[in-house]
Protein backbone atom coordinates (compact mmCIF):
# COMPACT_ATOMS: atom_id res chain seq x y z
CA UNK A 1 0.00 0.00 0.00
CA UNK A 2 1.28 3.61 -0.67
CA UNK A 3 1.20 5.56 2.08
CA UNK A 4 -0.10 9.12 2.04
CA UNK A 5 1.21 12.54 1.73
CA UNK A 6 0.42 13.85 4.59
CA UNK A 7 0.78 17.71 3.16
CA UNK A 8 -2.05 16.39 0.22
CA UNK A 9 -4.05 14.98 2.75
CA UNK A 10 -4.09 18.37 5.00
CA UNK A 11 -4.72 20.56 1.31
CA UNK A 12 -7.40 18.05 1.37
CA UNK A 13 -8.86 18.50 4.43
CA UNK A 14 -8.79 22.08 4.31
CA UNK A 15 -10.80 22.02 1.18
CA UNK A 16 -13.69 19.36 2.56
CA UNK A 17 -13.56 21.94 5.79
CA UNK A 18 -14.38 25.14 3.46
CA UNK A 19 -16.77 22.85 1.72
CA UNK A 20 -18.93 22.15 5.14
CA UNK A 21 -18.21 25.42 6.49
CA UNK A 22 -21.38 27.91 7.42
CA UNK A 23 -21.93 30.07 4.46
CA UNK A 24 -18.87 28.21 2.72
CA UNK A 25 -16.34 30.72 4.24
CA UNK A 26 -13.61 30.04 7.00
CA UNK A 27 -11.01 32.40 9.00
CA UNK A 28 -7.37 30.94 9.93
CA UNK A 29 -8.07 30.23 13.51
CA UNK A 30 -11.22 28.25 12.64
CA UNK A 31 -9.27 26.21 10.19
CA UNK A 32 -6.48 25.10 12.17
CA UNK A 33 -8.29 25.27 15.35
CA UNK A 34 -10.62 22.62 14.14
CA UNK A 35 -8.57 20.78 11.48
CA UNK A 36 -5.37 20.55 14.53
CA UNK A 37 -3.26 22.49 12.44
CA UNK A 38 -0.56 24.72 12.96
CA UNK A 39 -1.70 28.66 11.93
CA UNK A 40 1.52 28.86 10.41
CA UNK A 41 1.10 25.24 8.31
CA UNK A 42 -2.01 25.91 7.70
CA UNK A 43 -2.00 29.58 6.45
CA UNK A 44 0.93 27.92 4.17
CA UNK A 45 -1.35 25.68 2.80
CA UNK A 46 -4.20 28.58 2.62
CA UNK A 47 -1.74 30.48 0.24
CA UNK A 48 -0.88 27.38 -2.09
CA UNK A 49 -4.51 26.85 -2.45
CA UNK A 50 -5.22 30.68 -3.38
CA UNK A 51 -1.69 30.86 -5.36
CA UNK A 52 -3.55 27.30 -7.82
CA UNK A 53 -6.98 29.09 -7.85
CA UNK A 54 -8.74 26.46 -5.48
CA UNK A 55 -9.69 29.13 -3.06
CA UNK A 56 -10.50 32.46 -2.68
CA UNK A 57 -9.57 34.95 0.18
CA UNK A 58 -11.49 37.78 1.45
CA UNK A 59 -9.29 40.58 2.75
CA UNK A 60 -12.14 42.52 4.52
CA UNK A 61 -14.02 39.92 6.27
CA UNK A 62 -10.51 37.34 6.66
CA UNK A 63 -11.85 34.73 5.24
CA UNK A 64 -11.20 32.13 2.84
CA UNK A 65 -13.59 30.22 0.58
CA UNK A 66 -13.07 27.71 -2.58
CA UNK A 67 -13.26 29.41 -5.95
CA UNK A 68 -15.31 28.50 -8.73
CA UNK A 69 -12.08 27.14 -10.40
CA UNK A 70 -11.48 23.88 -8.43
CA UNK A 71 -14.38 22.78 -9.98
CA UNK A 72 -13.15 23.24 -13.52
CA UNK A 73 -9.92 21.20 -12.79
CA UNK A 74 -11.77 18.53 -11.43
CA UNK A 75 -14.14 18.48 -14.15
CA UNK A 76 -12.71 15.15 -15.26
CA UNK A 77 -13.97 13.65 -12.37
CA UNK A 78 -17.33 13.56 -13.26
CA UNK A 79 -17.15 12.96 -16.65
CA UNK A 80 -19.85 15.12 -19.33
CA UNK A 81 -21.11 18.42 -18.23
CA UNK A 82 -23.97 17.46 -15.27
CA UNK A 83 -23.81 21.16 -14.12
CA UNK A 84 -27.54 21.93 -14.12
CA UNK A 85 -28.44 18.65 -12.27
CA UNK A 86 -26.00 19.46 -9.79
CA UNK A 87 -26.88 23.16 -9.31
CA UNK A 88 -30.24 21.49 -8.83
CA UNK A 89 -29.59 19.64 -6.56
CA UNK A 90 -28.02 22.32 -4.22
CA UNK A 91 -31.16 24.45 -4.69
CA UNK A 92 -32.85 21.26 -3.05
CA UNK A 93 -30.22 21.11 -0.59
CA UNK A 94 -30.85 24.75 0.06
CA UNK A 95 -35.14 24.26 0.49
CA UNK A 96 -34.76 21.30 2.75
CA UNK A 97 -32.39 22.59 4.76
CA UNK A 98 -34.11 26.29 5.35
CA UNK A 99 -37.66 25.01 4.79
CA UNK A 100 -38.24 27.64 2.73
CA UNK A 101 -38.41 27.43 -1.39
CA UNK A 102 -35.71 28.54 -3.33
CA UNK A 103 -35.33 30.56 -6.65
CA UNK A 104 -32.22 30.82 -9.08
CA UNK A 105 -32.50 33.85 -11.27
CA UNK A 106 -30.08 35.10 -14.01
CA UNK A 107 -29.67 39.00 -14.40
CA UNK A 108 -30.95 39.74 -17.45
CA UNK A 109 -29.33 43.13 -20.00
CA UNK A 110 -32.55 45.04 -19.18
CA UNK A 111 -31.20 44.37 -15.37
CA UNK A 112 -34.41 42.24 -14.60
CA UNK A 113 -33.95 38.67 -13.14
CA UNK A 114 -34.96 35.55 -15.11
CA UNK A 115 -35.83 32.45 -13.11
CA UNK A 116 -34.06 29.72 -14.49
CA UNK A 117 -34.67 27.05 -11.29
CA UNK A 118 -36.42 26.72 -8.44
CA UNK A 119 -36.59 23.61 -5.59
CA UNK A 120 -39.48 23.87 -3.01
CA UNK A 121 -39.16 20.66 -0.80
CA UNK A 122 -40.36 20.66 2.36
CA UNK A 123 -41.36 24.37 2.13
CA UNK A 124 -44.73 26.15 3.52
CA UNK A 125 -44.77 28.68 1.62
CA UNK A 126 -44.87 27.36 -2.63
CA UNK A 127 -43.07 29.86 -5.16
CA UNK A 128 -45.99 30.33 -7.57
CA UNK A 129 -43.53 31.89 -10.50
CA UNK A 130 -42.85 29.40 -13.17
CA UNK A 131 -39.70 29.10 -14.85
CA UNK A 132 -38.80 31.47 -17.13
CA UNK A 133 -40.72 34.36 -14.91
CA UNK A 134 -39.13 37.56 -15.21
CA UNK A 135 -38.87 39.62 -11.80
CA UNK A 136 -38.73 43.21 -12.34
CA UNK A 137 -34.94 45.74 -12.08
CA UNK A 138 -36.78 46.88 -9.05
CA UNK A 139 -37.88 43.76 -7.17
CA UNK A 140 -36.22 44.56 -3.93
CA UNK A 141 -34.34 41.99 -2.61
CA UNK A 142 -33.02 41.17 -6.09
CA UNK A 143 -32.06 44.77 -6.80
CA UNK A 144 -30.42 45.28 -3.70
CA UNK A 145 -27.70 42.70 -4.07
CA UNK A 146 -27.27 43.86 -8.06
CA UNK A 147 -26.45 47.57 -6.52
CA UNK A 148 -24.60 46.35 -3.78
CA UNK A 149 -22.12 44.74 -5.62
CA UNK A 150 -21.74 47.74 -8.13
CA UNK A 151 -18.95 50.54 -6.84
CA UNK A 152 -19.44 52.99 -5.07
CA UNK A 153 -19.49 55.76 -8.31
CA UNK A 154 -21.73 53.63 -10.24
CA UNK A 155 -24.23 52.59 -7.41
CA UNK A 156 -24.54 56.32 -6.48
CA UNK A 157 -25.51 57.35 -10.11
CA UNK A 158 -28.16 54.59 -10.24
CA UNK A 159 -29.27 55.58 -7.38
CA UNK A 160 -29.87 59.04 -8.47
CA UNK A 161 -31.81 57.72 -11.62
CA UNK A 162 -33.67 54.54 -9.98
CA UNK A 163 -37.10 55.24 -9.61
CA UNK A 164 -38.61 52.16 -7.44
CA UNK A 165 -42.28 51.23 -7.74
CA UNK A 166 -43.94 50.94 -4.20
CA UNK A 167 -45.27 47.46 -4.83
CA UNK A 168 -46.47 47.68 -0.70
CA UNK A 169 -47.21 49.71 2.52
CA UNK A 170 -43.19 48.85 3.68
CA UNK A 171 -41.37 49.30 0.14
CA UNK A 172 -38.73 51.22 0.72
CA UNK A 173 -38.24 53.86 -2.14
CA UNK A 174 -36.45 56.89 -0.23
CA UNK A 175 -33.11 57.12 -2.08
CA UNK A 176 -31.51 57.82 1.66
CA UNK A 177 -32.79 54.62 2.93
CA UNK A 178 -32.38 52.12 0.05
CA UNK A 179 -28.54 53.27 0.05
CA UNK A 180 -28.39 52.36 3.91
CA UNK A 181 -29.88 48.97 2.92
CA UNK A 182 -27.48 48.52 0.00
CA UNK A 183 -24.47 48.91 2.63
CA UNK A 184 -26.33 46.70 5.17
CA UNK A 185 -26.24 43.76 2.56
CA UNK A 186 -22.83 44.32 1.29
CA UNK A 187 -21.67 43.68 5.25
CA UNK A 188 -23.88 40.55 5.36
CA UNK A 189 -23.51 39.29 2.11
CA UNK A 190 -27.61 38.58 1.58
CA UNK A 191 -30.29 41.42 1.03
CA UNK A 192 -33.48 41.60 3.11
CA UNK A 193 -36.73 42.45 1.35
CA UNK A 194 -39.53 42.54 4.42
CA UNK A 195 -43.10 42.33 2.78
CA UNK A 196 -41.70 45.01 -0.08
CA UNK A 197 -42.79 43.04 -3.46
CA UNK A 198 -45.62 40.87 -1.60
CA UNK A 199 -47.46 41.30 1.53
CA UNK A 200 -46.24 39.42 4.59
CA UNK A 201 -43.21 37.47 2.66
CA UNK A 202 -40.10 38.00 3.39
CA UNK A 203 -36.95 37.24 1.30
CA UNK A 204 -32.72 36.70 1.69
CA UNK A 205 -31.23 36.71 -1.65
CA UNK A 206 -27.36 36.43 -2.16
CA UNK A 207 -25.46 37.40 -5.54
CA UNK A 208 -23.27 35.06 -7.23
CA UNK A 209 -20.60 36.96 -9.61
CA UNK A 210 -17.97 35.92 -12.15
CA UNK A 211 -14.34 35.90 -12.45
CA UNK A 212 -14.29 39.18 -13.24
CA UNK A 213 -16.77 39.97 -10.37
CA UNK A 214 -20.06 40.91 -12.33
CA UNK A 215 -23.05 39.65 -10.99
CA UNK A 216 -24.33 36.86 -12.69
CA UNK A 217 -26.89 34.87 -10.75
CA UNK A 218 -29.04 35.58 -7.68
CA UNK A 219 -30.16 32.90 -5.21
CA UNK A 220 -33.05 33.65 -2.75
CA UNK A 221 -34.99 31.92 -0.17
CA UNK A 222 -39.07 33.54 0.31
CA UNK A 223 -41.15 32.89 3.59
CA UNK A 224 -43.54 33.94 5.58
CA UNK A 225 -42.02 36.82 7.47
CA UNK A 226 -43.37 36.08 10.97
CA UNK A 227 -40.59 32.45 10.35
CA UNK A 228 -38.22 34.37 8.42
CA UNK A 229 -37.45 36.83 10.96
CA UNK A 230 -36.95 34.25 13.45
CA UNK A 231 -34.60 32.26 11.55
CA UNK A 232 -33.08 34.41 9.49
CA UNK A 233 -29.61 33.74 10.56
CA UNK A 234 -29.66 30.29 10.08
CA UNK A 235 -31.21 30.80 6.41
CA UNK A 236 -28.59 33.33 6.05
CA UNK A 237 -25.52 30.96 6.34
CA UNK A 238 -27.27 27.80 4.40
CA UNK A 239 -28.12 30.61 2.02
CA UNK A 240 -24.53 31.68 1.69
CA UNK A 241 -23.28 28.00 1.37
CA UNK A 242 -25.18 27.57 -1.89
CA UNK A 243 -24.39 30.79 -3.19
CA UNK A 244 -20.36 29.61 -3.01
CA UNK A 245 -21.41 26.03 -4.45
CA UNK A 246 -23.13 27.36 -7.35
CA UNK A 247 -20.91 29.05 -8.11
CA UNK A 248 -18.52 26.33 -8.15
CA UNK A 249 -21.01 24.49 -10.51
CA UNK A 250 -22.37 26.68 -12.79
CA UNK A 251 -21.15 26.94 -16.28
CA UNK A 252 -22.27 30.55 -16.48
CA UNK A 253 -19.93 31.79 -13.74
CA UNK A 254 -17.11 29.63 -14.25
CA UNK A 255 -17.34 30.50 -17.70
CA UNK A 256 -18.11 34.26 -16.90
Amino acid sequence: MTASVPAIVKAISIIRHLDAAPGGCSTLPEISGTLGLTKSHCHNLLKTLVAEGWANFDKSRHQYMLAPSLLTDLKHLVGRDHSPLLVHDELVRLSLATRTPCVLSRLGIDNSFVAIDKAEEAAELLVSVPIGHRFPPDAPAQMRVRLASQDDDTLDKELDSLQPIARTATTIVDRAQLKQEIMATRRRGYSISRGEFTPGVMSLAAGILDRSGQLKLVVQCPGLQADMEERENEIAAELLRAAQKIALLSPAIRNG
